[in-house]
This record gives structure tokens, sequence and C-alpha cells, in this order.
């Protein structure tokens, strides 16, 4: 039995510390794994770890944006621990709050005319790696990944939650994640209707290759070529990410389609797939579909009959690139969405 006993100076005794680390005894790096009781001035727990084991953990306030620091300031260093019988472990947390997710808001465009934020996660131990590149994935709908504030119906995918605890489980190669906010045009962004004089899609694209891509390029540590680009997104997002993957394979060489709305303008990706894979055959592509996304059963059948006329067309290509996921009772919502993102990031970004 080992005995942990922190010391937080301006918590009050009602407020959360968590412990979390690498070993199924300390959750496996879940960020709100077990909470410390207050007890005699301090906060405690008590963690039955084999004796000569090894560990390595942190401490946070119970999500990795409220991790703990070190005494200059910056990321805290996983701590390491070999655990004995009877052993004591104090520590002092000398302030809490990784600057993990970064936003740069009114990111203005020459192609759209609204602007609108970039929200942008860093990986684990960014900031201690100075010298250290990271792929980067896209992602439409910008507002639903990380903050429940500005999330769809106040539930939000918890993307920065999820890369982190696959990064820091070397479940995933860690990842640089990007989410694109949407605007009031996004039918018209999200929607290519090649005939329609509205549409915005194209324009859209030259926004993400030509701007926000450089613009994150410059600004953070990326490995810009396009086997380590990837573009994500849910239902209209899901279907603009086929369409960028498709037309712009130059760029984006991973993609993932959750949900995406094939019934869109006559079904014409599926129909265009069918006569011509194009780039969809250069990329390591993911799509997946709830049995029960629709508004009807008949909806239901037709949104998954879709997806497999699809996964069909694409059939041909090895299994370590392209996958097709049908999620049993999965439904048409963020929730689900946030579910299935896990292994889409495994998929994706497979360790090493």
């Amino acid at each position: 039995m080992v005995e942990f006993v922190v010391r937080a100076p301006g918590l009050h005794p009602w407020e959360a510390v968590y412990i979390c680390g690498d070993s199924d005894p300390l959750g496996r790096w879940q960020a709100d794994f077990r909470r410390l009781d207050w007890h005699d001035a301090a906060f405690r727990t008590r963690l039955d770890l084999p004796a000569g084991s090894r560990h390595r953990y942190l401490l946070t306030r119970g999500s990795w944006r409220q991790a703990e620091l070190d005494h200059l300031g910056r990321e805290h260093r996983p701590r390491e621990l070999a655990a004995a019988a009877g052993l004591r472990v104090d520590i002092e947390v000398p302030g809490w709050g990784r600057n993990s997710v970064r936003y740069h808001p009114d990111f203005a465009s020459e192609f759209l005319p609204h602007p609108r934020t970039l929200t942008v996660h860093l990986p684990p131990e960014y900031d201690l790696h100075p010298h250290a590149r990271y792929p980067v994935l896209y992602l439409h709908d910008g507002q639903n990944l990380f903050d429940a504030a500005t999330a769809f119906a106040g539930v939000p995918w918890r993307a920065d939650e999820a890369a982190e605890r696959l990064a820091r489980c070397g479940e995933i190669t860690p990842v640089i994640q990007v989410g694109v906010g949407n605007t009031p045009d996004r039918l018209k962004e999200y929607g290519p209707k090649p005939d329609d004089p509205d549409d915005l899609s194209a324009r859209y694209a030259r926004f993400l290759t030509d701007e926000v891509k450089p613009f994150i390029d410059r600004e953070y540590r990326t490995k810009p070529d396009r086997e380590h680009t990837g573009m994500c997104g849910s239902s209209m997002g899901g279907l603009i990410s086929l369409h960028l993957c498709r037309d712009h394979p130059e760029v984006f060489g991973l993609g993932a389609a959750l949900s995406p709305s094939l019934w869109w303008d006559d079904e014409r990706l599926i129909h265009e797939a069918g006569d011509d894979p194009r780039g969809l055959g250069q990329c390591r592509l993911w799509v997946d579909m709830g049995s029960r996304e629709g508004h009807s059963e008949a909806g239901m059948t037709a949104m998954v009959r879709r997806a497999h006329r699809l996964a069909f067309h694409l059939r041909h290509r090895p299994a370590d690139t392209f996958r097709f996921h049908e999620e049993a009772g999965g439904l048409h919502n963020e929730d689900a969405w946030a579910a299935r993102y896990p292994a889409v990031l495994r998929f994706l970004f497979p360790p090493g």
C-alpha cells in the first residue's frame, strides 16, 4: 500500500484533486481517475501498488487542462514511483492549468465572408520538447470539439481529453488537433453543389489549404506533408471531409467522415465515387455510420445503405488504409461521435 499526501496552496478542502498514471491501478491516464480525500490539512489517498512495481503519474484537477505545473509554471513531467510497502509520497503542487488549448479568434479569410475561431489542442509535453514535430488533424465544426460552453447542446466531443489520454497511453502518435469553427454559411461551405451559384465549398477548400494550414504550419511545430495531415468531421462536416480528401490528396493524406451526409445533392458523392474514387483511393480513410441515424425506420435504413454503398466502392483498398464501421444503435449526435472519436484517432495515428 502506497500513501499519497498532496498539499496544494490556494485550494480549499472541498475542491477536487485527482491522481492518474500509466498503469491499471492508476487509471491508464484517465485525468479524473481517483479523487483524493481531504484529511489533516492535505489531500490524501492510498493505492494498492505491488511492491517493486514502477509507475508514472500526475495530479490533476479533473481534466488535462487543469494538470499540475512545475515550480516554473510549465507543464509537469510525469512523476516516477517505485512502489514499496508502507511508502508515503509527499507532494506539493505549486500551480495548475496546462496551456494545452489555444485560441485564434476572428480568423479572417480573403475567400469567405465570415471570420471564425481556430481552436488548437497541443499534445502532451509539446512545450517540453521544443524540437519535436507532430502530425495535424483539422476538424470542422470546431465549436463542438473541446468546450461545453460553445458546443451544440452543451455536449463537446472532449477531443482534447481523448487525444491526450491515448497519446499518454501510447495508443496513438501524439497529434495536434485544429478545430475550425463553423459560421452562418455552414451548409454552403460544407455542402458542395457545383451548379449552385451560392456554393462556397470550393472557396472553403481554398481557405483551409491556402490560409489555415499555412498559418498552423508557421505557428506550431507540425509535420506539414500529406502523410501527416488529416481532415475530420461529422454529418455535413463528414461530407466535406470526403470531398477535401478526394479533391486535394496532395494536401490531406488522412481523412475521417463520421456519419457523413451522403444524401446531399442527390447522393452526388456516392455516384462520383462509383465512377472514379480519385483521391479517396490515395487517402488513409475512416468512414462510419450509426444504425439508428435518421428520423424514421426508413430513414435509418437509408442512411446505413448509403454508407455501405460508399464503402462498396472503396472495398478493394488494403484494410490498413480504409476502415468502414457501422455502430450498432449509434445515433446522429455529438455524444455518439465523441464515443467513436478515440477509435478514429487510433486508426489515423497509430503509434510509432
